[in-house]
């Protein structure tokens, strides 16, 4: 019984990447895709969370912290990258000198 338990979880966590690509796909506005993406970072963390339980391979904690790591500094050159909706570019509109004084 022990081992059908992870791959029911593994199985749900899928869904949930399935459910996080249509969410990124979709996405009426930037931040519900940059959510999106910050899901698949999350999920593939969880993943080799998964994998290092499952296999008894301590390694893979390792790459799961590293995973977690980079998902969280992508998210925050995302958000300091492209502007969101509503706001100016805090660059100034260089694609559009025709909206300049």
């Amino acid at each position: 019984m022990e081992g059908s338990f992870p791959a029911w979880v593994a199985l749900v966590i899928l869904c949930t990447l399935i459910l996080a690509f249509i969410r990124v796909s979709r996405g009426p506005t930037v931040e519900d895709r940059l959510l999106g993406i910050q899901s698949f970072g999350t999920v593939g963390t969880a993943l080799v969370l998964l994998l290092s339980l499952d296999g008894k391979r301590e390694g893979y904690l390792d790459v799961a912290l590293v995973m977690a790591l980079l998902s969280a500094v992508t998210l925050i050159t995302f958000t300091r990258v492209l502007p969101l909706e509503g706001e100016t570019d805090p660059h100034g509109d260089a694609d559009h000198p025709e909206d300049s004084p």
